[in-house]
């Protein structure tokens, strides 16, 4: 019942927002309509209302239009009008009350909007049968007008303003002329000789080269003196003047309002000098002093009330070649880093080789023992000179029955120590001692090489994320402008304080939205808020990553950013034998979240007890950190077996089961190396997961397989320890008796699944555990 009364005050909120902004832009477009509609070219002709009210058929406010045209053309022609307002009345009718369901493009209402005026105004003059061949040219030249108008005004209509956020130099352009020829519709109106048309006329000059900078002043500036004073004589004295105003406005504006002024009034005293003379301005000094007053004092106010309602958000990209070369310094810079770490790799993999090729030299050996005892014996002149072969061979006998049986037995020694040599015992006992510290070298040698080939492991696998982040860098981004201008209605709509959209697709189903708010303390602003009106907008799921502060003075905007929500959720819930509180398992897992996906992992340590949950823990431990930090599965569980080994003389080793699930596309990863099955639970059937692998830390080459399978909304993943299968010793098949186990369990629960796999296995086991025993049960469902 919450939820429902939440939700019908929700849309009468939105209903409510609607209206406040159909009110605002009713008020604006009427204006507009009024004011356009009375502008006028040569000889009074006044064409612009009727475009104006053409292109007002593809927004909301058609009717609004036709009023607003109707007054301003009654207001300027009178009844002698009429022709205007029969061609009005015709276009509203057409396109004015259709159906709003189908789009009619605007070039042909532009054509369809010309030839209805050129046709009643053509039976105008006939009816009238007064007419010259120079009244059919100006009609055709109205006509004209009239088509390119309409088109120019589609760009400019103030709803689209509100709908975008970014605009191209045409579109720029297209909103001037508009606003000029508002202008224009102004007249000669003066309040005690003050023109009220040069007034706004100077003041928007000011506002936009302060606002946007010199190159939009001076494109305003020659655009107003062109459009809004068409009909007048010193219209081209009027384009310099403002439009070089305009430029050194823009070019001041780092001095503040006070230098933009200054350069307004730079600009015009300039061109003032080479028209009027020296001291004399064009411009009335009482309209540029109130011009620039109302700048001064009123800039912040017209920011945030019509920049901002119209979300003028015009931006010159000025650095567009500076990121551009940023961007490939780095990607050079990470690509030489990257093959830094790959070549520093290949050495170590190369020095390990070498290693292993050149192993102990037993000639070695034989020149320590002899330099050592046999140097300065008497007999050395008939052993290593007069007989150094038979010397030799004897000597490399004796270290060869040393390093095969671990001793020296008197019975086996070469004839020439029994009947010939004087030295013998010390001989041996040299040996011993030589032997014993060649042993331990060659142990840590042994240990040094392999520590190498792990070092190489690790040094190919930061290569690789390098590698990874060098493709994202330069992966090719397309920004969706349709896209953005949808969610920037949406937002309007429903009274978010909206600055900027930007929506960045990275691939087919890769994207990201980026939402720049104002007054992020309100709770419309919320990040909660806008996310559900954008996956709104869109038809797609979102999911809030992140919001920054765009601002560091303040706390009033901030950045929201949005990706695609996951099509899975996933939940895993685990059951352990814990008959003893004090025990401690030899069973280690983990499971949690990775960029978008899910992994849950199991290791069983060899044995019971402490040393078992050692191995195992060591495992997890490690598999939890390189998942976190982006290496692969792969190269994971390599540097994990070659730690297990090296950790110490003695054996080490351990299972492990990993399962990784992408929550987007709902596809399973499954590696296993000495672990117990996984079973699959679905709808109508359990599916089986095994392997023939070892446990990690058992033999230096680790050989695994990795199972790849897509999972369906309602699906369980069961994940168990040995000592669950091999708690029933009754059956032969364990894994058929598990399967039929689960297939038989009725529950959507994972924990209640969970426990009712180890009910049965203590029951069939009667009690009598003899190994560690954890179920792990992970539920995937469809996410709404």
């Amino acid at each position: 019942m919450a939820e429902r009364m939440g939700t019908v005050s929700l849309d009468k909120k939105r209903t409510f927002n609607k209206k406040i902004i159909f009110d605002k832009m009713g008020v604006l477009i009427g204006v507009l309509g009024i004011f356009i509609s009375r502008t006028s070219i040569v000889n009074g002709l006044t064409p612009f209302g009727i475009s104006f009210l053409a292109a007002s058929s593809i927004s909301s406010f058609p009717f609004i239009s036709l009023i607003s045209v109707i007054i301003g053309l009654l207001s300027f022609h009178g009844i002698k009008g009429y022709n205007y307002l029969i061609v009005a009345g015709i276009i509203y009718t057409i396109f004015g009350i259709r159906n709003k369901d189908k789009e009619i493009p605007i070039i042909k209402i532009s054509l369809v909007s010309s030839i209805i005026f050129i046709a009643v105004d053509f039976l105008r003059l006939l009816l009238l049968k007064d007419y010259y061949i120079y009244d059919f040219m100006m009609v055709v030249f109205e006509g004209v007008v009239i088509f390119t108008m309409t088109y120019i005004f589609s760009y400019s209509f103030p709803h689209r303003i509100r709908e975008k956020s970014k605009f191209t130099n045409e579109e720029i352009i297209c909103i001037f002329i508009m606003f000029s020829l508002a202008l224009s519709g102004l007249g000669s109106f003066s309040v005690l000789g003050i023109s009220i048309k040069n007034i706004l006329s100077i003041l928007f000059i000011l506002v936009i080269g302060y606002a946007y900078g010199a190159p939009l002043g001076a494109g305003i500036g020659i655009t107003l003196g062109m459009v809004a004073y068409l009909s007048q004589p010193d219209m081209p004295f009027l384009i310099s003047i403002y439009g070089l105003s305009g430029l050194f406005s823009g070019v001041f504006r780092d001095l503040g309002k006070i230098g933009s002024i200054l350069g307004f009034i730079l600009g015009n005293s300039i061109m003032s000098f080479y028209i009027n003379g020296f001291g004399t301005s064009f411009l009335n000094y009482y309209e540029l002093g109130i011009s620039s007053g109302v700048f001064a004092l009123g800039f912040k106010y017209i920011e945030e009330n019509i920049l901002h309602f119209l979300s003028i958000t015009l931006r010159v990209d000025e650095n567009s070649s500076h990121d551009e070369r940023i961007k490939e310094l780095t990607k050079e810079r990470l690509r030489e880093v990257s093959g830094v770490f790959d070549e520093l790799s290949k050495i170590f993999v190369k020095v390990s080789e070498d290693k292993e090729i050149c192993t102990d030299n037993v000639s070695v050996f034989i020149d320590e023992v002899a330099e050592d005892m046999c140097k300065n014996c008497s007999m050395n002149k008939f052993c290593w000179q007069d007989d150094f072969y038979t010397t030799y061979y004897s000597m490399f006998n004796l270290i060869t029955m040393m390093e095969m049986t671990g001793e020296i037995e008197e019975e086996y020694m070469p004839d020439l120590f029994k009947s010939t040599c004087i030295n013998t015992e010390n001989i041996i006992e040299k040996i011993y001692r030589l032997f014993d510290v060649y042993k331990i070298n060659y142990i840590w040698e042994k240990k040094m090489c392999e520590n190498r080939k792990l070092v190489a492991e690790q040094l190919n696998g930061i290569s690789d994320i390098i590698g990874n982040l060098m493709d994202n860098i330069d992966r090719e981004i397309s920004f969706k402008e349709d896209v953005e201008a949808d969610i920037f209605t949406a937002l309007k709509i429903n009274d978010i304080d909206i600055l900027d959209v930007i929506v960045a697709e990275y691939g087919e189903d890769d994207f990201e939205i980026y939402i720049e708010v104002d007054k992020c303390f309100k709770n419309n602003n919320s990040l909660e808020n806008v996310k559900a009106i954008v996956s709104e907008a869109i038809d797609l799921p979102l999911k809030g990553e992140f919001t920054v502060n765009s601002n560091e003075k303040t706390e009033e905007r901030n950045k929201y950013k949005f990706k695609k929500a996951n099509k899975f959720g996933t939940m895993t819930k685990v059951s352990v034998n814990s008959q003893l509180s004090n025990y401690i398992s030899g069973d280690s897992y983990t499971f949690g979240d990775i960029d978008d996906g899910y992994f849950v992992a199991l290791s069983d340590g060899m044995g019971m007890g402490k040393k078992a949950n050692y191995e195992s823990s060591i495992a997890i431990t490690l598999l939890e950190k390189f998942l976190e930090a982006g290496f692969n599965e792969e190269i994971a569980l390599n540097t994990i077996n070659s730690l297990l080994m090296l950790k110490s003389e003695e054996e080490i080793f351990t299972t492990l089961d990993i399962s990784t699930i992408d929550l987007y596309s709902g596809k399973l990863q499954a590696i296993k190396t000495g672990a117990a099955p996984t079973f699959i639970k679905k709808k109508d059937r359990v599916e089986v997961i095994n392997s023939n692998s070892l446990p990690v830390g058992m033999i230096k080459d680790l050989d695994f397989q990795i199972y790849e399978e897509f999972l369906e909304d309602g699906d369980f993943i069961i994940m168990m320890s040995d000592g669950v299968l091999e708690a029933n010793e009754e059956v032969a098949n364990k894994e058929k008796w598990m399967k039929d186990t689960i297939k038989d369990i009725d529950s959507f629960n994972p924990q209640t699944i969970a426990n009712m796999i180890m009910k049965e296995a203590k029951k069939v086991s009667n009690g009598k555990i003899k190994d560690d025993m954890t179920v792990l049960a992970t539920k995937i469902w469809k996410v709404n």
